[in-house]
């Protein structure tokens, strides 16, 4: 079993040194506590030298009492305790090195059917490690006693990262966790490595595994998809091994779609909306497909907005190539469309006088609307009741459209149309 204290010492931050150091203090004092380990994709990254800021630990014994001792220990707040026997420290502004801290117990899990939460107990490390997604994951190095930087790797995870391969622990494991095969394609995509072969034959043999998550749960991983720095890549991968299909055989990705999509990246220097990112991953849908998508999502509206817009904006959009249409007819074909939509549109660099109109109106028309208000219509006589709004309404279409210029000017033609409106009124 080899030993990476060298590494330890050598790659590891300072104040990820210092918690190391700390945990083997606290296992000296705590009779309940047999083992401490860190785990996972720490160690992986560790091995790597890519950065991270996740720490997770892994208890034999009491993790309960461990966290609460760790807590006072680094001056943190009380742990958060979550389900499946897990505690979280968060940390403060000042450490910059360490984000969270996840603390679990060493657990063995049984799946009770395809695709459901797993069923937990206390175990060993080698336990916990086998249980785990791919065995670049299922690794762990000892923080306690004589065997401080001991490398736990039943599976020879440390094999596969010097093979730059992703392979699952065991060939039940997509069907017993269908979202690890969108983890597989996230993994190898992140970290530059292939998804070896059997693996892959895995993947293809689980695809209807797919069916079996609930919409959170697939729509959880599209989102971890839409945040990653590669997500074209990844994308491609997932479409390329049928995950796509698999959440929804309207669900597919086009070339134009990543085209803008990756502009969108390229673009955003880091700060990206979520909404923008569906709207044009999903900008090829039809109306059927965008609905059958929103569906199996089953996510918030802001979703179901991002992925019906455009097929709802490509119905109407080519009204604005209509020479004569005016600053107003333009607010009343797109005031139902989502923003979000109107940007992915805008991305395709159509150059029809649609894509014109279109900036316009997010830059400039949207946000057009007249200087009186309803108190000024009251004091100018207009009685209280509907027609308040009704002539608002009218003052907005002429302030887009340049009939009127100014403050008086609104109020004017207010009041020479009041008549009319009393009169249908």
């Amino acid at each position: 079993m080899p030993n990476l204290s060298q590494l330890l010492q050598t790659k590891a931050k300072p104040e990820h040194l210092r918690l190391f150091n700390a945990c083997k203090d606290l296992h000296s004092q705590l009779a309940d506590v047999n083992n401490v380990f860190v785990c996972g994709g720490y160690v992986r990254d560790l091995i790597l030298g890519n950065p991270t800021k996740d720490i997770d630990l892994c208890i034999e014994g009491n993790s309960e009492k461990f966290s609460t001792m760790l807590a006072k220990t680094l001056n943190l707040g009380e742990p958060l305790e979550s389900q499946f026997l897990t505690f979280k420290l968060v940390a403060g502004e000042g450490k910059a090195d360490v984000k969270s801290i996840d603390i679990v117990t060493c657990r063995d899990e049984t799946y009770t059917a395809s695709a459901a939460l797993p069923d937990v107990i206390p175990s060993s490390i080698e336990k916990d490690l086998n249980r785990r997604d791919f065995t670049v994951n299922a690794m762990a190095i000892s923080l306690t006693g004589q065997q401080w930087g001991d490398l736990i790797d039943p599976s020879n995870g440390f094999g596969d990262i010097m093979r730059k391969r992703i392979r699952v622990l065991h060939d039940s494991s997509f069907t017993d966790d269908p979202t690890r095969m969108f983890r597989a394609v996230r993994y190898a995509t992140r970290l530059g490595f292939n998804i070896d072969s059997h693996t892959t034959e895995l993947i293809a043999n689980a695809l209807g595994s797919i069916d079996l998550l609930s919409g959170t749960r697939v729509r959880n991983e599209f989102e971890h998809i839409l945040k990653e720095p590669k997500v074209c890549e990844i994308l491609r991968k997932s479409e390329d091994l049928g995950l796509l299909g698999a959440i929804t055989p309207a669900l597919r990705v086009g070339p134009k779609a990543l085209e803008i999509t990756d502009e969108l990246l390229q673009e955003s220097s880091g700060k990206l909306k979520l909404e923008d990112l569906l709207a044009r991953v999903t900008f090829n849908l039809n109306e059927e497909e965008a609905r059958l998508t929103s569906n199996r999502f089953d996510g918030p509206k802001y979703w179901t907005d991002s992925i019906s817009g455009n097929a709802k904006l490509a119905s109407v959009v080519g009204i604005l190539d209509n020479q004569s249409i005016t600053r107003s007819e333009i607010a009343d074909v797109l005031n139902n469309i989502p923003l979000q939509c109107i940007r992915a549109y805008i991305a395709t660099g159509s150059i029809l006088p649609r894509r014109g109109r279109l900036i316009d109106y997010l830059q400039t028309i949207r946000f057009e609307g007249p200087e009186i208000t309803g108190d000024d219509l009251m004091a100018a006589g207009v009685p209280e009741g509907p027609i308040i709004g009704q002539l608002l309404e009218l003052v907005k279409r002429a302030r887009l459209d340049r009939k009127v210029n100014s403050r008086k000017e609104e109020l004017d033609l207010a009041r020479s149309r009041l008549p009319e409106f009393l009169t249908h009124d």
